[in-house]
């Protein structure tokens, strides 16, 4: 499909032409939900929207021209690369009024707002089709001062038709989960979100399994986030998070 340039529209922001999606760095951890403190900047974490929420989807190609749609996504945002990335997989996607189907997206450009929020860009149906699309969205998500986290944007057609789907406030909460990656030859390093402070990391030699065991070496707290590193030697060992 040829590229063209977005034509206006409504929105807090112009959508942008995609480039390349971002990496998704390896997360292991159990999904346990808990609100941020009140007032504490966004993190780096993954996401979940709560029960309930919905999105206007509005088209030309849209029953009626305009429909709420129930809508879910677990979002991880990765706000310590320059630029910042956005993964979210949503499991009913919606596209020109038709059935809700499976969808990951990922940014192609991601910028800190001066306001501390974050923006997000890039091609929503990317995963489909990789060469390029002129389905265009632009999220923005910021830190609300009821310690959730808040999404706003709009996903849109840039081309000759009218399609466009709008987030407006919607509530997400973030999801305990851990990051993993070598620190030696035979040593690891692991970091979670300091939001999770009060829980527990735990270690097990097979999964599934009954016997996790607590990891006793400190914690240390560098960008916004704990950290444990661990001899691992030859063996295998699962790790995961848990609110004593």
């Amino acid at each position: 499909m040829k590229r063209v340039s977005p034509r206006s529209h409504k929105g807090p922001r112009s959508l942008l032409v995609l480039r390349k999606a971002a990496a998704v760095c390896l997360v292991l951890g159990n999904h346990l939900a808990q609100t941020l403190p009140a007032g504490a900047a966004l993190e780096s974490g993954i996401y979940q929207t709560l029960p309930g929420a919905t999105v206007e989807e509005r088209g030309d190609r849209v029953p009626n021209g305009n429909r709420v749609m129930p809508f879910s996504a677990t979002v991880k945002l990765d706000l310590s690369g320059t630029p910042p990335t956005l993964t979210a997989v949503i499991p009913n996607a919606v596209l020109e009024g038709g059935t809700p189907f499976a969808l990951t997206v990922s940014s192609s450009s991601g910028q800190h707002l001066i306001d501390g929020s974050y923006s997000f860009t890039g091609d929503y149906l990317r995963e489909l089709q990789p060469s390029g699309t002129q389905y265009l969205f632009d999220w923005e998500f910021s830190a609300s001062t009821n310690g959730q986290v808040v999404w706003n944007g709009i996903t849109g057609w840039a081309g000759g038709h009218i399609w466009q789907v709008t987030i407006t406030n919607l509530n997400l909460v973030p999801q305990a989960w851990l990051s993993i990656s070598a620190a030696g030859a035979a040593s690891i390093q692991i970091t979670w979100a300091t939001n999770f402070a009060d829980y527990v990391l735990e270690s097990a030699g097979s999964f599934p399994t009954a016997g996790w065991s607590i990891v006793t070496n400190a914690a240390s707290t560098a960008g916004g986030r704990l950290s444990v590193t661990l001899d691992t030697g030859n063996s295998t060992q699962f790790y995961r998070l848990r609110k004593p």
